[in-house]
């Protein structure tokens, strides 16, 4: 299975990054992986070598820091991992777009409504914002939200 495969291409190349298993089917993944802000273009080559597509990048925006979350599948069953990546407020990750093409548009959308940019992604136009808008929507900062929480308060 491809899912057993990428499995160990992680662990060598991110030895001292544990997955995080889910049994239960809770969060959709079969496991997830956190990686530093350096290793996520390795990682997405990994994925793309076993035969992976890129599915999804969101964001979670916490006090202290975002949290990019990545999302990685193929045609099997149970085959969905994802890939987590801490983000500073005022970091640039690297895009993955020259990896997945499609990563171009998810990317824009991360911005519209993060304010995160990529370095490497040349468009980073609005997507699904107006071209004036300079607000980020899905930012805690954004309106009167009193839910914004450091992420250890969160996660624990």
């Amino acid at each position: 299975m491809k899912i057993n495969d990428i499995e160990a291409r992680m662990h060598s190349k991110f030895p001292e990054s544990p997955l995080n298993r889910d049994d239960t089917g809770g969060t959709g993944v079969q496991w997830s992986i956190a990686v530093p802000i350096s290793g996520i273009r390795d990682a997405a080559t990994e994925f793309d070598a076993a035969g992976f597509f890129l599915e999804s990048i969101t964001a979670l925006d916490f006090e202290d820091t975002f949290e990019l979350v990545y999302h990685f599948n193929c045609y099997e069953p149970g085959s969905r991992a994802s890939v987590r990546m801490l983000c500073g407020h005022d970091e640039v990750p690297p895009s993955i777009c020259d990896i997945f093409r499609g990563a171009v548009w998810l990317e824009r959308e991360v911005h519209d409504f993060f304010g995160i940019k990529f370095s490497g992604n040349a468009d980073m136009r609005p997507l699904l914002l107006p071209e004036d808008a300079d607000y980020h929507p899905l930012r805690k900062t954004f309106g009167k939200v009193g839910a914004y929480h450091k992420r250890e308060v969160i996660y624990g």
